[in-house]
Protein backbone atom coordinates (compact mmCIF):
# COMPACT_ATOMS: atom_id res chain seq x y z
CA UNK A 1 0.00 0.00 0.00
CA UNK A 2 1.37 3.43 -0.99
CA UNK A 3 0.22 7.00 -0.55
CA UNK A 4 0.40 10.60 -1.79
CA UNK A 5 -0.05 9.71 -5.44
CA UNK A 6 -1.54 11.78 -8.22
CA UNK A 7 -4.67 10.92 -10.18
CA UNK A 8 -2.58 9.65 -13.09
CA UNK A 9 -1.43 6.68 -11.03
CA UNK A 10 -4.97 5.30 -10.76
CA UNK A 11 -7.88 4.47 -13.03
CA UNK A 12 -10.97 6.62 -12.49
CA UNK A 13 -14.23 4.67 -12.57
CA UNK A 14 -16.56 6.72 -14.71
CA UNK A 15 -19.91 4.98 -14.30
CA UNK A 16 -22.55 7.73 -14.08
CA UNK A 17 -25.93 6.10 -13.52
CA UNK A 18 -27.55 9.02 -11.73
CA UNK A 19 -28.24 12.36 -13.37
CA UNK A 20 -26.93 15.58 -11.88
CA UNK A 21 -30.31 16.29 -10.28
CA UNK A 22 -30.91 12.82 -8.82
CA UNK A 23 -30.94 12.33 -5.03
CA UNK A 24 -28.19 9.67 -5.10
CA UNK A 25 -25.08 11.45 -6.35
CA UNK A 26 -22.56 8.77 -5.40
CA UNK A 27 -22.64 5.13 -4.32
CA UNK A 28 -23.86 1.62 -5.07
CA UNK A 29 -20.55 -0.25 -4.98
CA UNK A 30 -20.84 -3.98 -4.21
CA UNK A 31 -19.15 -5.34 -1.11
CA UNK A 32 -15.88 -7.25 -1.20
CA UNK A 33 -14.60 -9.54 1.55
CA UNK A 34 -12.36 -6.82 3.03
CA UNK A 35 -12.63 -3.99 5.54
CA UNK A 36 -10.23 -1.21 6.56
CA UNK A 37 -9.32 0.38 9.88
CA UNK A 38 -6.23 2.67 9.91
CA UNK A 39 -5.26 1.17 13.26
CA UNK A 40 -4.57 4.43 15.03
CA UNK A 41 -6.63 6.73 17.25
CA UNK A 42 -7.85 10.03 15.71
CA UNK A 43 -7.04 8.94 12.15
CA UNK A 44 -9.74 9.68 9.57
CA UNK A 45 -10.11 7.62 6.38
CA UNK A 46 -11.56 9.51 3.40
CA UNK A 47 -13.29 8.14 0.30
CA UNK A 48 -13.10 10.26 -2.85
CA UNK A 49 -16.49 10.81 -4.48
CA UNK A 50 -17.24 12.31 -7.90
CA UNK A 51 -20.51 12.97 -9.69
CA UNK A 52 -21.47 14.36 -13.09
CA UNK A 53 -21.96 18.14 -13.11
CA UNK A 54 -23.73 20.37 -15.60
CA UNK A 55 -22.93 23.91 -16.71
CA UNK A 56 -22.38 26.15 -13.70
CA UNK A 57 -22.91 23.37 -11.13
CA UNK A 58 -19.97 23.81 -8.77
CA UNK A 59 -21.48 23.02 -5.37
CA UNK A 60 -23.13 20.08 -3.62
CA UNK A 61 -25.86 20.65 -1.05
CA UNK A 62 -25.46 17.56 1.11
CA UNK A 63 -28.67 15.85 2.23
CA UNK A 64 -27.50 12.59 3.84
CA UNK A 65 -24.90 9.83 3.71
CA UNK A 66 -24.75 6.14 4.59
CA UNK A 67 -21.47 4.32 5.31
CA UNK A 68 -21.04 0.56 5.62
CA UNK A 69 -19.05 -0.60 8.65
CA UNK A 70 -17.98 -4.23 8.68
CA UNK A 71 -18.14 -5.60 12.23
CA UNK A 72 -16.63 -8.99 13.09
CA UNK A 73 -17.95 -10.98 16.04
CA UNK A 74 -15.34 -12.50 18.35
CA UNK A 75 -16.35 -15.13 20.89
CA UNK A 76 -20.00 -14.58 19.95
CA UNK A 77 -20.06 -10.81 20.41
CA UNK A 78 -19.34 -7.64 18.48
CA UNK A 79 -16.72 -5.25 19.80
CA UNK A 80 -18.37 -1.85 20.31
CA UNK A 81 -16.89 1.31 18.84
CA UNK A 82 -17.90 4.91 18.23
CA UNK A 83 -17.93 6.68 14.88
CA UNK A 84 -17.67 10.17 13.41
CA UNK A 85 -18.62 10.83 9.78
CA UNK A 86 -17.30 13.85 7.90
CA UNK A 87 -17.91 15.57 4.58
CA UNK A 88 -14.98 17.55 3.22
CA UNK A 89 -14.17 19.69 0.23
CA UNK A 90 -11.60 18.33 -2.21
CA UNK A 91 -8.67 20.38 -3.49
CA UNK A 92 -6.41 19.73 -6.48
CA UNK A 93 -3.12 21.49 -7.30
CA UNK A 94 -2.68 20.01 -10.77
CA UNK A 95 -0.86 16.94 -9.47
CA UNK A 96 -2.15 15.88 -6.06
CA UNK A 97 -5.46 15.98 -4.24
CA UNK A 98 -5.97 17.49 -0.79
CA UNK A 99 -8.59 18.16 1.85
CA UNK A 100 -10.25 21.55 2.25
CA UNK A 101 -13.08 22.58 4.58
CA UNK A 102 -14.10 19.63 6.76
CA UNK A 103 -17.55 19.19 8.34
CA UNK A 104 -18.65 16.73 11.03
CA UNK A 105 -22.04 15.46 9.82
CA UNK A 106 -22.64 12.57 12.24
CA UNK A 107 -21.33 11.35 15.59
CA UNK A 108 -22.21 8.38 17.80
CA UNK A 109 -20.33 7.00 20.79
CA UNK A 110 -21.62 3.47 20.11
CA UNK A 111 -22.47 1.28 17.12
CA UNK A 112 -24.30 -1.06 19.49
CA UNK A 113 -24.11 -4.70 20.49
CA UNK A 114 -24.68 -7.88 18.55
CA UNK A 115 -23.78 -11.56 18.34
CA UNK A 116 -23.09 -12.05 14.61
CA UNK A 117 -20.77 -10.45 12.08
CA UNK A 118 -22.53 -7.82 9.99
CA UNK A 119 -22.02 -4.96 7.56
CA UNK A 120 -23.79 -2.26 9.55
CA UNK A 121 -25.24 0.65 7.59
CA UNK A 122 -24.70 3.87 9.53
CA UNK A 123 -27.05 6.60 8.33
CA UNK A 124 -26.33 10.24 9.11
CA UNK A 125 -29.99 11.12 8.74
CA UNK A 126 -30.88 14.53 7.32
CA UNK A 127 -27.91 16.89 7.05
CA UNK A 128 -28.61 20.61 6.86
CA UNK A 129 -26.43 23.63 6.27
CA UNK A 130 -23.55 21.80 4.55
CA UNK A 131 -22.79 22.98 1.01
CA UNK A 132 -19.50 21.79 -0.46
CA UNK A 133 -17.53 23.53 -3.18
CA UNK A 134 -16.78 20.78 -5.70
CA UNK A 135 -13.36 20.04 -7.21
CA UNK A 136 -13.97 20.36 -10.96
CA UNK A 137 -10.47 20.91 -12.38
CA UNK A 138 -9.10 17.35 -12.41
CA UNK A 139 -11.76 15.65 -14.53
CA UNK A 140 -13.92 17.40 -17.10
CA UNK A 141 -17.63 17.07 -16.37
CA UNK A 142 -17.11 15.73 -12.83
CA UNK A 143 -17.22 17.35 -9.39
CA UNK A 144 -15.44 15.79 -6.42
CA UNK A 145 -15.52 15.79 -2.61
CA UNK A 146 -14.58 13.50 0.31
CA UNK A 147 -16.58 11.46 2.85
CA UNK A 148 -14.57 10.56 5.97
CA UNK A 149 -14.93 7.98 8.76
CA UNK A 150 -13.21 8.16 12.13
CA UNK A 151 -13.52 5.38 14.72
CA UNK A 152 -13.67 6.62 18.31
CA UNK A 153 -13.54 5.27 21.85
CA UNK A 154 -11.35 2.70 23.56
CA UNK A 155 -11.64 0.23 20.66
CA UNK A 156 -11.08 2.74 17.84
CA UNK A 157 -7.90 1.09 16.54
CA UNK A 158 -9.20 -2.50 16.79
CA UNK A 159 -9.57 -3.98 13.31
CA UNK A 160 -12.61 -6.04 14.36
CA UNK A 161 -14.45 -2.95 13.06
CA UNK A 162 -13.53 -1.47 9.69
CA UNK A 163 -14.96 0.54 6.82
CA UNK A 164 -16.23 -2.00 4.27
CA UNK A 165 -14.25 -2.16 1.01
CA UNK A 166 -16.33 -2.18 -2.19
CA UNK A 167 -15.99 -2.30 -5.95
CA UNK A 168 -16.61 0.62 -8.33
CA UNK A 169 -19.75 2.71 -7.72
CA UNK A 170 -22.82 2.36 -9.90
CA UNK A 171 -23.71 6.04 -9.39
CA UNK A 172 -20.97 8.60 -9.70
CA UNK A 173 -17.26 7.95 -10.15
CA UNK A 174 -14.15 7.47 -8.05
CA UNK A 175 -10.43 6.88 -8.03
CA UNK A 176 -9.66 3.35 -6.79
CA UNK A 177 -8.00 4.56 -3.60
CA UNK A 178 -8.61 6.49 -0.39
CA UNK A 179 -7.07 9.22 1.72
CA UNK A 180 -6.06 9.39 5.38
CA UNK A 181 -5.69 12.29 7.76
CA UNK A 182 -3.46 11.98 10.82
CA UNK A 183 -2.26 8.40 10.44
CA UNK A 184 0.35 7.22 12.96
CA UNK A 185 3.91 6.62 11.74
CA UNK A 186 6.48 5.14 14.15
CA UNK A 187 4.08 5.86 17.00
CA UNK A 188 3.61 9.54 16.10
CA UNK A 189 0.45 11.00 14.46
CA UNK A 190 1.42 12.88 11.30
CA UNK A 191 -1.24 15.61 11.53
CA UNK A 192 -1.34 15.71 7.73
CA UNK A 193 -3.66 14.57 4.94
CA UNK A 194 -2.37 12.02 2.43
CA UNK A 195 -4.02 10.88 -0.81
CA UNK A 196 -4.12 8.28 -2.17
CA UNK A 197 -3.56 4.96 -0.44
CA UNK A 198 -4.49 1.79 -2.32
CA UNK A 199 -4.36 -1.98 -1.94
CA UNK A 200 -2.52 -4.46 -4.12
CA UNK A 201 0.70 -4.51 -6.15
CA UNK A 202 0.77 -2.24 -8.05
CA UNK A 203 -1.36 0.03 -5.83
CA UNK A 204 -4.98 0.01 -6.94
CA UNK A 205 -4.82 -3.40 -8.57
CA UNK A 206 -7.38 -4.67 -6.05
CA UNK A 207 -10.56 -3.03 -4.74
CA UNK A 208 -9.60 0.03 -2.67
CA UNK A 209 -12.84 1.98 -2.36
CA UNK A 210 -14.94 2.38 0.77
CA UNK A 211 -18.69 1.76 1.11
CA UNK A 212 -20.65 5.01 1.05
CA UNK A 213 -23.85 6.32 -0.52
CA UNK A 214 -24.31 10.10 -0.71
CA UNK A 215 -27.56 11.96 -1.35
CA UNK A 216 -27.55 15.60 -2.30
CA UNK A 217 -28.44 18.30 -4.80
CA UNK A 218 -26.05 19.94 -7.24
CA UNK A 219 -26.40 23.71 -7.36
CA UNK A 220 -24.70 26.55 -9.23
CA UNK A 221 -22.68 29.14 -7.36
CA UNK A 222 -24.43 32.51 -6.98
CA UNK A 223 -22.19 34.00 -9.70
CA UNK A 224 -23.08 31.20 -12.09
CA UNK A 225 -26.79 31.75 -11.45
CA UNK A 226 -26.38 35.42 -12.33
CA UNK A 227 -24.54 34.56 -15.54
CA UNK A 228 -27.19 32.02 -16.56
CA UNK A 229 -29.87 34.65 -15.95
CA UNK A 230 -27.98 37.16 -18.06
CA UNK A 231 -27.62 34.61 -20.86
CA UNK A 232 -31.38 34.09 -20.79
CA UNK A 233 -32.01 37.82 -21.09
CA UNK A 234 -29.60 38.10 -24.01
CA UNK A 235 -31.27 35.10 -25.69
CA UNK A 236 -34.71 36.69 -25.43
CA UNK A 237 -33.45 39.96 -26.88
CA UNK A 238 -31.99 38.15 -29.89
CA UNK A 239 -35.34 36.49 -30.59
Amino acid sequence: MRSTLSLGAFALATTIAASANAALVYGGGTETGSRYNPGSVAAITYMNCFTAVGAGETQLSLESAIVGIRRIATAGALLDVGINIYAAEMTYDGTNFGRGANYLIYSSASLGAGAASVTQLVNTGAVSGVTLNLETASNAGLGGWWIGVEFTGANAANTANGWRVVNAPTSGASVNGFGIFNRTVAGVPTGTFEAFFAFGTPPGSTASRMMVDVNGSLVPTPGAIALLGLAGVVGRRRR
